[in-house]
């Protein structure tokens, strides 16, 4: 079973935290302990310097190191604060010079504290002629060792080297070593309180990451089981939170996905049912004798079946504009050419509907690199859904026009006009402004829906602007083709005298309350 966050998560503060006590003990340790040294070494430093004057003093009264244990034995030690002679040293022993090395020592003691426990003294040769530790007498010291020496001097020529303490071995004394163990005890319960502290919030800080990391993987399978209407609750605005909204945006965007597919699935059928139910009506009318076998009869057959590939042929287009599959031979076009060819073949179909179509050609008008074929199909679509919601006796305009580096084509109707909450879903697959509108009447719902999946491919922009009771304006633009991309200075705006909203020129009316422009 494999562990949780929170358990790996712990695990790793947890590590974290042994090897940071453990490493700032020993680091503490070692630091303490080369401080205590450097400390001792000074100390005995001070020392040993303030015993070399007394022992060339020594050397000078007496010729020789003759007697120097005995010097060296009168000194009060860390151990002993009276002078010891050992039994080596009487009055009768020193000459006159020498009776007052008590008083010198305790000179010395003032100054720098009791000399310490080992001191070795060492002739010009380097030879051991003195060692109050331990019996070293007669050892050779390498001249590496000397470095660490003071020097004794007698009319500047040296006569020796002295050694005091940690001079001789780097080693604290029991009372440092008792010192140093005391502060890593402190330092080891110190740490652990501190750590224990850290793991217990660390403890409620992960549980604080994962449970809503737990409540998201929750919701995340319950989604993939299809419910689709899981959501989490946002407890902060931090990171988490802001994954927390982000997989709530994502899940209600996924229930729209859904509802959409259920009514595209649901307009789909409903499209292709009617069609099939008056084809299959037809062939079965005409198998019972019910109809003859006119060309009227199959006529009406054919306007369906006609029916049924052009929704065929709609879905195929519109499923791979949206997929990004949808082949373009782009080459320099005249759009004006484009729009000429498809007003002439709907010129029949606009003079039996009484309407008038007019085409507002500009005295130049320059190429786009565009799909000739796709372009078609995109003013064949606008201009048809004009004539479907312009009455007898209305007018359809057509233009086209530079502006700003791009050619924008506009296709304006004196229909009914589009209902300002209805507006914002003309492009959108399936939909129907007028509910009343038939098959007939109404065609696929999917041409508008092409448009602007052509169009955007394209890399232009399709829009819509109408006016209830004045008729509606479908415009597009796309960019010029070639290097030289002439540009036009940007279109004054007029202000509506009825609502004060800035419109464009190009518009007759105002865009948002219809009242006609001045």
């Amino acid at each position: 079973m494999p562990h949780s966050l929170w358990t790996r998560l712990m695990g790793v503060f947890l590590g974290v935290i042994v090897v940071g006590v453990v490493v700032m003990i020993i680091s503490v340790r070692l630091s303490t302990a080369d401080q205590l040294r450097r400390r001792v070494l000074s100390d005995d430093v001070a020392q040993a310097n303030a015993l070399a004057p007394l022992l060339s003093s020594f050397y000078s009264q007496q010729g020789n190191w003759n007697g120097v244990e005995a010097f060296l034995a009168s000194a009060p030690t860390a151990t002993s604060a009276t002078p010891s002679t050992g039994g080596m040293m009487g009055p009768g022993m020193m000459g006159p010079g020498m009776m007052g090395n008590w008083q010198q020592w305790v000179q010395v003691a003032r100054t720098t504290g009791p000399t310490a426990e080992r001191v070795v003294l060492l002739d010009a040769s380097g030879k051991v002629i003195a060692d109050t530790g331990r019996a070293s007498t007669g050892e050779i010291h390498l001249p590496e060792h000397l470095k660490n020496g003071v020097p004794i001097t007698l009319n500047r020529q040296s006569v020796g080297t002295i050694l005091v303490g940690s001079m001789i071995e780097p080693v604290l004394n029991p009372a440092d070593e008792d010192f140093l163990n005391s502060v890593n005890f402190s330092i080891l319960i110190t740490s652990l309180v501190v750590g224990l502290l850290a793991l217990i919030f660390g403890s409620l800080l992960f549980r604080q990451i994962t449970s809503p990391l737990r409540a998201l993987s929750q919701s995340a399978e319950a989604i993939a089981g299809g419910e689709l209407g899981q959501r989490v609750e946002v407890r902060s605005e931090d990171e988490i939170g802001r994954v927390a909204q982000s997989f709530n945006r994502m899940a209600e965007s996924l229930a729209q996905s859904d509802v959409q597919r259920r009514h595209i699935i649901a307009d789909i059928a409903h499209e292709l049912r009617t069609p099939l139910t008056v084809i299959q009506g037809n062939l079965e009318a005409l198998m019972d004798g019910v109809y003859e076998l006119t060309p009227e009869n199959v006529a009406s057959v054919h306007r369906q079946t006609m029916v049924l590939s052009r929704l065929v042929a709609d879905l195929r287009d519109l499923a791979l504009a949206e997929a990004g599959q949808l082949q373009l031979e782009r080459k320099p076009l005249s759009l004006w050419e484009v729009i000429a060819q498809v007003g002439e073949s709907l010129e029949a179909q606009a003079h039996g509907k009484g309407v008038t179509l007019k085409f507002e050609k500009p005295d130049t008008l320059p190429q786009v690199k565009a799909d000739e074929q796709r372009m078609a199909q995109v003013l064949f679509n606008l201009i048809s859904n004009a004539l479907r919601h312009t009455s007898s006796g209305g007018t359809i305009t057509t233009s086209a026009e530079l502006r700003d580096g791009r050619v924008v084509v506009s296709v304006r109707d004196t229909g009914m006009g589009i209902a300002p909450e209805d507006l914002p879903h003309v492009f959108e697959r399936f939909y129907r402004a007028d509910h009343s509108r038939t098959r007939a009447t109404g065609g696929s719902r999917l041409g508008l829906t092409i448009a602007k999946q052509i169009v955007e491919a394209h890399g232009g922009q399709i829009w819509a602007q109408s006016w209830l009771g004045a008729g509606s304006t479908f415009a597009f633009s796309l960019p010029l083709s070639g290097p030289n991309i002439p540009r036009t200075a940007p279109q004054p705006k007029h202000i509506c005298p009825r609502c004060g909203q800035v419109t464009e020129s190009d518009w007759r009316l105002c865009a948002y309350c219809g009242a006609e422009l001045l």
